[in-house]
């Protein structure tokens, strides 16, 4: 009894710290913001976001086309005149990362804020051990994970001059195990990994620049619906709501302001789901093994 009391009591402590809102949108102002993976989803929308509180931006993907429609509507959102930028890169090739923060300093004369948010959504399949599985592994981490490496490391002196901020956009599978995409949970778990431990570095040696880790629940992007109806999972998209990208976009861009540790979103969703991962890991694999029928 006094467990459940005391889970109750921590869960309400959480929900009510998250929901006080003390962001400032004005901080945001004439700030110096990368995003990558911003030629639609989450990434899209936080380029209008941003636009919106007045930042200088740069945004990244691998298609020129959609990069420039989304610069435009920038423009509309945002200043007619201000600095929005694109850079067309493949962060398959992460060596190419050095060359994206370098034309970043070149435009922008610095960096206040780095968003990881690019991805390789894993499309759902059974792991058997195969060149294929291992094919998609190497790539998976070259992108979701080494990418966001590289990009950090050569943005960190940009970053360590202003007190800048790290925004790494990870998911709730990199918390929680999953079945048919234990690739893509492997690279989110790795992200944790790299980036609580540089978190500590960080503090050790005295170094201002903050990380947040933004988990990521179910977003309601094309990309993520899709591959769960085409492999047969109906049930995680028939039953559970899924969250808009506009609202997921500016709870990351909040949590990167406030220079949070950590965010969850949509909140009860992604914070609940983690606090069973800890409180009743069995009843918890039970849940996600029933979530990911097929049907």
């Amino acid at each position: 009894m006094k467990w459940t009391a005391l889970g109750v009591f921590l869960l309400t402590l959480i929900i009510s710290y998250n929901l006080v809102d003390d962001f400032d949108p004005g901080v945001l102002s004439g700030k110096r913001v990368l995003v990558t993976g911003a030629s639609m989803g989450i990434g899209e929308q936080m380029a209008y976001h941003y636009a919106k509180l007045g930042a200088r931006l740069i945004i990244t993907a691998r298609t020129e086309s959609r990069l420039k429609q989304v610069i435009e509507r920038c423009h509309e959102v945002g200043d007619r005149n201000g600095d929005y930028f694109y850079i067309t890169a493949d962060m398959e090739d992460y060596r190419s990362a050095h060359a994206v923060i370098e034309k970043a300093e070149q435009l922008l004369g610095g960096l206040d804020f780095l968003i990881l948010n690019h991805i390789m959504a894993s499309p759902l399949g059974e792991w058997h051990g195969s060149a294929k599985n291992l094919t998609l592994l190497d790539k998976i981490f070259d992108i979701n994970f080494k990418a966001y490496v590289h990009l950090t490391s050569h943005a960190l002196p940009m970053l360590e001059k202003g007190n800048g901020s790290i925004v790494v956009v990870t998911s709730i599978a990199g918390r929680i195990s999953q079945p048919y995409v234990i690739s893509y949970s492997a690279s989110k778990f790795a992200l944790d990994g790299f980036y609580s431990g540089l978190r500590q570095e960080f503090l050790l040696r005295n170094i201002d620049v903050s990380i947040t880790q933004c988990v990521m629940g179910l977003i309601g992007t094309n990309n993520a619906i899709k591959g769960l109806r085409d492999f047969g999972v109906h049930f995680l998209i028939d039953k559970f709501p899924t969250a808009d990208p506009a609202d997921a976009a500016l709870a990351i861009i909040r949590g990167g302001a406030l220079r949070l540790k950590t965010i969850y979103y949509p909140f009860v969703e992604a914070r609940f789901t983690t606090l069973l991962r800890d409180w009743i890991p069995s009843a918890l694999e039970t849940l996600v093994r029933f979530c990911f029928q097929r049907s």
